[in-house]
């Protein structure tokens, strides 16, 4: 297991992300939106939107800089890894309670720890 988290980092955020889109796929309810020409756009981007949107494109992120220290051939901190592998699944499920503050709070974090993780890393 810890070789996972300190080598593999990147195969578990991939299987982590796969997991998250087809659970948003099957969960998840559609929305459409449509522009009304008389008044302009009928619609607005809430807070919710940018959120999943913020967490999809670090998500992407943190899985490029992993696969950059995999092929690096440097190792990860197991701790910290570990905890942002946790950090990153807090980050999400708290999307579904609708709190922008917290969900933005744990992004934030996510994105601290994986710089961390990057510059701590070593051969």
């Amino acid at each position: 297991m810890k070789k996972i988290f300190t080598k593999y980092m990147f195969l578990l955020l991939i299987s982590l992300f796969l997991l998250e889109f087809l659970l948003a796929y099957i969960f998840g309810n559609e929305r459409s939106f449509a522009i009304n020409k008389t008044v302009g756009s009928a619609y607005f981007i809430s807070n919710e939107a940018i959120l999943n949107a913020f967490l999809a494109i670090s998500q992407i992120l943190f899985i490029f800089g992993y696969l950059i220290v995999f092929l690096l051939k440097r190792k990860t901190n197991y701790y910290i890894s570990l905890a942002h592998f946790e950090i990153i699944i807090i980050a999400f499920y708290s999307i579904s309670f609708k709190n922008f503050t917290v969900s933005a709070i744990f992004g934030a974090l996510s994105i601290i720890l994986f710089l961390i993780n990057i510059f701590k890393s070593h051969k």
